[in-house]
């Protein structure tokens, strides 16, 4: 139910005019009751709890007032909201009894995204989502339910009213590149979805435990008794298995359909089977460049491309927007080419970590393991051999960590190897992009000349996005704080030149 802008053609400005204010889709009401219930869920539960408690008459009497009073207040909402493009300016004006109006000039709109899940499908709406560049944590302006039609309108009104008069009315063919199903498939298999899964459900078990009956426990294990370990076994892979598809569904179904498009100013994205989203990344926006490779994919040389976007991603199961799920390695520098040429030039060198700090990292990795070792070796002798293991696992990771870790630096650029303990990741950024640098020492540090790096970028909602690489040389962080306070006073210099 989509919109295709990459078929449009420049519209006439009568067929992008949207002066008269409109008001959004009746559906609306229907999504602002849903918004309103899980904002007051917390209250409405206690409210409940409390009527019961006294009767069921007061209890039908709560629940009957609160949905008529929410059925009104989302019908006077929808009826008084409206929004209208006039005078390069998107105008809303909203409010029941305080009436609202908001002004936000086109020149400040950076972003449009549509967002459509399977209620906006079935009737041909969708969701767009504006942000500006004062926007922090979600959208500046958020227009819950309008057609299709009218969200092309819109959309082609904003990004039309921006261009200059010496456009021409050729059209551009823009680089664009889609993922494959069976991409898909490898990025579901290795995403580690069924891990993430098994611990929420023991997490969920481990709630509701109380709440099962003893015969039940009773039954399971007379089943285990009369069937043997082999059954066992066969379960417990089957229930894995189990994980693995369902993560590879997820996965499938939150980029199916995957494109990437780089167009003039923007990166535009389309992903999704049942909720369908539209994305444009500003290429101004962009602070860094991420490109990860978890455990799993390390063997298969897979990694996956992020983006740190200024203001945060409006998907809230991302930290940062995946501009590509899934490629080889070696496609990488290709990719960045093409669609990020900005940033096509992250280089593979790395200045190592100094050997004194690999001692840090082992430690690291051992301290938790150790502790563990030693009720286990008083309660549990006979499975002092598993401690063991998991801390030869644990040191192995710690001396992997130190060995992947660096940074490279040139004139604008830098560039940060950080292994995570599940996780590779490269960051390249631009030295203007850098809002703070910090050096930490504490005192072991300080005598053996070693020293942990941050570097702050803008982030969501304020806080800022951080990074860090630890117990690297001292002498090199110093180099890179020289780097990062000359590129600083120049680019004062010449702004204040200008």
């Amino acid at each position: 139910m989509m919109y295709e802008e990459d078929k449009q053609v420049t519209p006439s400005p009568q067929r992008t005019s949207l002066e008269h204010a409109r008001r959004l889709h009746p559906a609306a009401i229907f999504f602002n009751l849903i918004k309103v219930l899980k904002e007051t869920i917390l209250g409405l539960g206690v409210g409940l709890i409390i009527t019961l408690k006294e009767s069921v008459i007061y209890f039908l009497i709560f629940v009957a007032v609160f949905l008529v009073l929410l059925i009104i207040s989302s019908f006077l909402s929808w009826l008084r909201f409206t929004y209208r493009v006039e005078d390069n300016e998107l105008r809303i004006e909203q409010g029941v009894f305080v009436r609202k109006k908001r002004y936000i000039s086109i020149n400040r709109i950076h972003k449009i995204d549509v967002t459509a899940d399977v209620v906006h499908r079935i009737f041909g709406l969708v969701k767009v989502q504006i942000d500006t560049a004062s926007s922090g944590d979600g959208a500046e302006v958020d227009l819950s339910a309008i057609k299709v039609t009218q969200a092309a309108r819109l959309r082609r009104a904003l990004k039309n009213n921006k261009k200059t008069a010496e456009q021409t009315e050729e059209r551009v063919v823009y680089p664009k590149k889609r993922i494959s199903w069976g991409s898909l498939f490898i990025a579901g298999s290795t995403s580690g979805t069924a891990g993430f899964l098994l611990v929420m459900m023991l997490a969920i078990f481990s709630q509701i435990e109380d709440l099962i009956p003893t015969s039940v426990y009773k039954s399971a294990y007379a089943l285990f008794i009369e069937s043997g370990i082999v059954f066992f076994i066969a379960s417990v892979i089957f229930f894995l298995f189990l994980l693995w598809l369902i993560g590879i569904a997820g996965t499938m179904i939150r980029y199916g359909r995957f494109t990437i498009e780089k167009r003039e100013n923007e990166l535009f994205i389309k992903r999704g089977l049942i909720e369908t989203k539209e994305l444009t990344i500003p290429f101004d926006r962009i602070q860094a460049i991420g490109v990860k490779q978890s455990l799993i994919r390390c063997p298969l040389k897979y990694v996956k491309v992020t983006a740190v976007v200024a203001g945060g991603s409006f998907d809230k199961q991302e930290a940062f927007p995946v501009v590509f799920p899934l490629m080889k390695e070696t496609e990488v520098a290709d990719f960045l080419e093409e669609f990020l040429p900005a940033y096509a030039h992250i280089s593979p060198e790395k200045n190592s970590l100094a050997k004194r700090g690999r001692k840090y990292y082992l430690a690291q990795s051992f301290i938790l393991p150790a502790i563990a070792l030693v009720p286990v070796w008083i309660f549990i002798p006979n499975y002092v051999w598993a401690v063991l293991l998991v801390m030869a696992i644990c040191l192995w990771n710690g001396w992997v960590r130190h060995r992947n870790s660096g940074y490279h630096l040139d004139d604008k650029t830098i560039t940060l190897h950080i292994r995570h303990v599940f996780e590779q990741e490269t960051v390249m950024m631009y030295h203007r992009r850098v809002q703070a640098m910090e050096k930490k020492q504490h005192r072991l540090q300080q005598w053996e000349k070693i020293a942990t790096m941050q570097l702050s970028l803008i982030g969501s909602d304020g806080l800022g996005t951080h990074y860090h690489v630890k117990h690297m040389e001292a002498m090199d962080i110093d180099i890179i704080g020289d780097w990062y306070s000359r590129e600083k006073v120049e680019t004062s210099l010449s702004d204040k030149l200008e």
